[in-house]
């Protein structure tokens, strides 16, 4: 054992080295970074898929090495082999779907799962086997659904996506169950989902869809007034659930939908000013709300008790310098609720804050290719659409990595692609798939513009 303990030890560098390697080849696809070249397209995406694949096998190796249980092992081997095959077969569809350009989009998605995967292994193997179901469920919707959902995805079909809104808003009173105080699950035949995940998207496509109405532009700041009502609404629903981190993600990725549709920032502005005082108010209605942030000012005055979290994660995050513990050698299991909301600080402990950049790095190019896409499109509905979709990966993971980090104070939302969390998972999952189905489109439709004035 004291040899593989060394082999832990010399496998830090070796993540770091594939995670730093991913990043470099994978900013190569996005502007303005598309200057350095580092091979053809079709070479890069195999490299990507290479260290994605070898960062995986390395980390199954070492959990299944860790136990001493042979049906332990077996069963970790086994879920390994199912996410692998996962990725492989994903991949291998794609390239048949002719998704080239948008490979790299997923490729970025499958480092973020694979790493929450194998911390999830790490710290509870059923966890882990139940966000299996997750990957394969979203896969799935994001490959199939967004081709189907296109009959339905169109500028005029607003009541649609507030009928849908309106539902998942109203669902957890009906059927919902209170988890650490708030009402934001709901369970129908033993499956439990989070409304509120379909619930974000639904509030994109209204929005982008009430946004870029002509009607509404020609009836100038009146023709906000609807729409405003829809998110208030959404937001008092969510409130009354006490799902505070949700109303926060809707809060900021509706102001930002408002800014680009209107192009002005005295709307958002007097948003930001109202939520503020809007976020005073929450502090002294809910008690919950004092104590995070009495836990973000100051988490060592109660470092047994409220502080309690904060400062595990801080110790995770801070002891192991930039190579981490390596994986099996830390002590993630001592940061409460380490699968769900401190699942970056479990991951920055033991493959180290290297890792933790790489991560960062991650969602940032998830964002920027998000924007790429949104900057071929003309028409507001799509281009606002896809904004929404980039926001909202935008501000959930400054929300909870903020948190985190101690940046801001914590609220109850999952780390994307990474946390356990079926909805979210297969939510966000969905919405790379509705960017992949944006981005061909996008490029078709430059083709057949190319090809008509080539004939012109």
């Amino acid at each position: 054992m004291g040899y593989f303990n060394l082999m832990i030890l010399l496998s830090r560098y070796i993540f770091a080295g594939f995670g730093i390697l991913f990043m470099l080849v994978a900013f190569s696809f996005m502007k303005p970074f598309v200057n350095y070249s580092l091979g053809t397209r079709k070479e890069k995406n195999k490299f990507l898929s290479l260290c994605l694949y070898c960062f995986h096998l390395a980390g199954v190796s070492i959990l299944m090495g860790k136990q001493t249980d042979s049906a332990m092992k077996i069963a970790i081997g086994i879920n390994g082999v199912v996410v692998l095959v996962l990725f492989i077969i994903c991949l291998w569809i794609l390239r048949l779907m002719k998704r080239y350009h948008e490979l790299v989009l997923w490729q970025l998605m499958f480092l973020l799962i694979d790493i929450g995967f194998l911390i999830l292994e790490r710290l509870d193997h059923e966890i882990a086997t139940k966000q299996i179901a997750a990957y394969i469920i979203g896969v799935v919707i994001a490959l199939i659904f967004p081709s189907l959902f296109s009959i339905v995805i169109k500028p005029n079909n607003k009541y649609i996506y507030l009928g849908v809104l309106g539902i998942t808003m109203f669902l957890p009173f009906v059927a919902g169950t209170k988890i650490l105080g708030a009402t934001n699950w709901v369970s129908i035949g033993g499956f439990s989902f989070q409304p509120s995940e379909i619930g974000k998207v639904a509030l994109v496509l209204f929005l982008a869809s009430t946004l870029s109405d002509g009607e509404r532009q020609k009836q100038g700041y009146r023709g906000l007034i609807f729409p405003g009502l829809v998110v208030l609404g959404s937001l008092g629903c969510l409130v009354l659930q006490k799902d505070l981190g949700a109303v926060l993600l809707y809060y900021l990725t509706s102001l930002m939908m408002l800014f680009v549709a209107t192009q002005s920032f005295l709307l958002p502005g007097i948003g930001l000013l109202a939520g503020g005082l809007g976020s005073v108010v929450a502090y002294f209605l809910f008690g919950h709300v004092r104590v995070r942030v009495a836990a973000w000012l100051n988490p060592w005055a109660d470092i047994t008790g409220n502080g309690y979290q904060v400062v595990q994660g801080l110790f995770a995050m801070g002891t192991w310098g930039w190579l981490g513990s390596g994986l099996t050698r830390g002590n993630p299991g001592k940061i409460p609720y380490a699968v769900s909301d401190y699942i970056f600080a479990a991951a920055c402990e033991e493959f180290g804050n290297i890792i933790g950049v790489v991560i960062l790095f991650a969602y940032l190019g998830i964002i920027l290719l998000c924007l790429q896409v949104a900057f071929r499109y003309s028409h507001a509905f799509y281009r606002l659409v896809i904004i929404g979709i980039a926001t909202i990966f935008t501000m959930q993971t400054f929300i909870i990595i903020g948190g985190v980090l101690k940046l801001i104070p914590l609220t109850g939302i999952t780390t994307p692609f990474m946390s356990a969390g079926g909805s979210s998972m297969v939510v966000s999952m969905g919405m790379i798939g509705l960017i992949t189905y944006f981005s061909y489109k996008g490029r078709m439709n430059e083709s057949k513009e190319e090809i008509k004035d080539e004939q012109a």
